[in-house]
């Protein structure tokens, strides 16, 4: 076999499985059928990168929800109940929130010495002190906004959110 036939082998093979194998994925009795839409979030006229995104739709009727994290673009590729790939069609409700946490890493476990303790303690509180909301307003379903439609001609929405905000988040709990 030749590289020509042996690349249009791999190349037809390779087609086959994108198309037909590869979303091809198992849901649990109930789901609706799930489309691989996206979600564009902008801010301030620029996409916002990594936020935490989640869909509910507005039918009283259905509870399926989707989400996920905006890419550097904006974009997020949603995943119904965390897992399954793509979403319901259907109308949404938008919730968006974005969070600075510094990069401040604990101890898997809470020390038992006193000095242990003393500075766990101290970056615990440099953690809550240097934790700021970016957005969130938009993040209660209940009061947001923000829609989109999933349609089957279009899976591609996109949302404004509000200018960035900068407050201080409340305290983590910490063991």
């Amino acid at each position: 076999m030749n590289h020509r036939s042996l690349f249009f082998l791999c190349f037809s093979l390779a087609c086959f499985l994108l198309f037909f194998g590869c979303n091809n994925q198992k849901l649990p009795p109930g789901i609706p059928k799930l489309y691989p839409a996206t979600v564009t979030i902008m801010q301030d006229g620029e996409p916002l990168a990594e936020a935490e995104i989640v869909i509910i739709n507005t039918d009283p009727s259905t509870n399926w929800s989707a989400g996920g994290t905006t890419d550097k673009n904006g974009v997020v590729k949603l995943r119904t109940m965390g897992q399954y790939e793509g979403a319901p069609l259907g109308k949404y409700k938008v919730g968006v929130r974005k969070m600075e946490i510094p990069d401040i890493v604990l101890p898997a476990e809470r020390p038992s010495d006193p000095e242990g303790l003393k500075e766990y303690q101290r970056l615990v509180k440099e953690i809550n002190e240097n934790t700021f909301i970016l957005v969130e307003e938009k993040f209660s379903i209940g009061e947001t906004q923000l829609e989109v439609e999933i349609t089957a001609s279009n899976l591609n929405g996109t949302v404004d959110v509000s200018p960035a905000i900068r407050v201080n988040a409340p305290p983590i709990p910490r063991g």
